[in-house]
């Protein structure tokens, strides 16, 4: 599952989707799921380059969903993948932590603060269409890493309710 704004460079959904590609024959009963904001224009641009992979009948886009539908595809999701080149926070990642899901990310700020390395997830090397697929890889053939990272997850995604956030900046 990739949840997130549809922006494709931003968010490395070309990566995404050509790593895809390069694992779709050897998991033929896995379908991306993709579902996020983004105007009509980036929709079209999404459709276009999952229509140029030959992939269009694994990856289905969602578009924008509510909570009740995001939180059904977190639960579904055997991990989330965000393959960003640029991030602020990512709180997808988190969100998807709370579900105790394993999170398949890039090295960048942000998402280095939002996933744990090689304790609630994978990280790569952002634009690096191999590594992502390694990590995929890695995380589809090892579901006890998946679990064990998802369960991890669970644990670290408590530290940022907002009690716990409230007392962190009181004691500043």
């Amino acid at each position: 599952l990739y949840f997130g704004r549809t922006d494709i460079h931003t968010k490395g959904l070309d990566v995404l989707v050509r790593a895809f590609v390069r694992i779709a024959d050897d998991y033929p009963g896995l379908t991306l799921k993709m579902a996020g904001r983004g105007t009509e224009q980036t929709r079209k641009a999404l459709e276009k380059l999952i229509s140029e992979a030959h992939v269009g009948d694994r990856v289905q886009i969602e578009g924008a969903v509510d909570d009740r539908r995001k939180g059904e595809l977190l639960r579904r999701a055997m991990f989330v993948c965000t393959p960003s080149r640029y991030e602020g926070w990512c709180i997808a990642a988190v969100e998807a932590a709370a579900c105790g899901k394993a999170v398949l990310g890039t090295r960048i700020d942000g998402l280095r603060d939002a996933v744990r390395e090689g304790e609630t997830g994978v990280l790569v090397e952002s634009g690096d269409v191999a590594a992502l697929e390694t990590g995929m890889r890695l995380l589809l053939d090892d579901p006890n890493l998946r679990h064990s990272y998802g369960n991890r997850g669970r644990e670290w995604a408590r530290c940022f309710d907002w009690d716990s956030i409230a007392q962190r900046q009181g004691a500043i």
